[in-house]
C-alpha cells in the first residue's frame, strides 16, 4: 500500500481550559509518509497551558478499503508544535488498500483534555 500520496488533513480544535479559564486552540495536520507511517504536527495556536489533543485518523483508499489508526493523543504547551507519529504497526487494514488514485484521510473524534473541541 502506498499512503505517500495522501493529502494533508488539517483540523483546528478549540476549547476552554477549565483549570484557569484560559482559551486554548490546537491545530492538527497529518500527512502520510513512504515509511509507511502518518506524521501529525500538533500546534497550539491559542493559549499557553499544556493540553492534550486526541483524535481518530482514517484513510479511505482508491479501492474503497479503509485504513484506521488507533486513537492518537499528543500533549502540547507554550504555543509550541509537537510531532506525533503513527507507525505502520498501529495502522490496520493496510493490506487491503489499493487502486489507482490518491487515498483520502480524515480525522474525527477530536478532543482537548478529554472534552470535544
Amino acid at each position: 500500500m502506498d499512503l505517500s500520496r495522501l493529502m494533508v488533513v488539517g483540523v483546528l480544535v478549540g476549547g476552554l481550559f477549565a483549570a484557569c479559564d484560559e482559551k486554548v486552540a490546537v491545530s492538527v495536520n497529518c500527512v502520510s509518509t513512504a515509511a509507511p507511517a502518518v506524521e501529525c504536527d500538533v500546534t497550539q495556536t491559542l493559549g499557553k497551558s499544556e493540553v492534550e489533543a486526541c483524535w481518530d485518523f482514517a484513510v479511505v483508499c482508491a479501492n474503497g478499503a479503509e485504513v484506521k489508526a488507533e486513537r492518537t493523543c499528543q500533549k502540547v504547551k507554550d504555543g509550541g508544535t509537537v510531532k506525533a507519529v503513527i507507525p505502520a504497526a498501529k495502522l490496520t487494514g493496510m493490506e487491503k488498500c489499493g487502486g489507482d488514485g490518491p487515498p483520502k484521510g480524515s480525522m474525527t473524534g477530536l478532543t482537548l483534555n478529554g472534552k470535544p473541541g
